[in-house]
């Protein structure tokens, strides 16, 4: 399904939502759950600095969604509705817990799958353009990681990252285009083109 820790298994959630009780999810939510995993997890990823604590973030975030499946709006208005959740959940961590860290990935997480032809020094060169790319947007603004990560990592269109937002889309470009801008400044002042 996914190479994303945690994808691979249907989850069966114990919560308030279901009183305690273990249930097993209706087959429309474990579709919804394994589409979108993936991208959830990219997103709270690139916002949180431990695996672990993304991970927690990533069920809190599905856990609410199936708490409140009967909210869920059909369509691609449905993956928004999630990101909001997810956004909000990033939020909340940071309030309560008084974080604002950094998303400091390890090469070993950042390695892909080396393809038998692939030079190792050119696979190293990549990884080592990657963690510099993370500790970057690490050193950004809350906003404009966030923005970002929505972006890029969630995947999401400038329209929906403005329904996430609750902002206009034209406000979505021009914060992306001043985050971006931000980030190629700080990338070129490590000597990163």
């Amino acid at each position: 399904m996914s190479d994303h820790p945690g994808a691979e298994a249907v989850p069966v959630f114990p919560t308030a939502c279901t009183r305690g009780e273990a249930v097993e999810l209706d087959a429309a939510f474990v579709e919804f759950y394994a589409e979108a995993f993936p991208r959830v997890y990219s997103f709270i990823r690139s916002q949180v600095g431990a695996q672990a604590s993304a991970q927690e973030l990533v069920a809190r975030v599905f856990l609410k969604a199936y708490c409140h499946r009967s909210k869920l709006p059909r369509g691609g208005a449905a993956t928004t509705w999630l990101f909001r959740i997810a956004r909000n959940t990033v939020i909340d961590y940071w309030r309560v817990e008084g974080r604002r860290e950094s998303a400091s990935v390890s090469l070993e997480e950042l390695a892909d799958r080396p393809d038998a032809n692939d030079n190792p020094e050119v696979l190293y060169a990549a990884k080592e353009r990657q963690a510099m790319l993370l500790r970057v947007m690490g050193s950004l603004c809350v906003d404009e990681r966030m923005l970002l990560g929505l972006k890029f990592t969630g995947q999401r269109t400038n329209r929906e990252v403005a329904a996430i937002l609750g902002i206009s889309e034209a406000a979505v470009s021009m914060r992306l285009l001043r985050a971006l801008r931000n980030l190629r400044d700080q990338l070129a002042q490590r000597g990163v083109s």
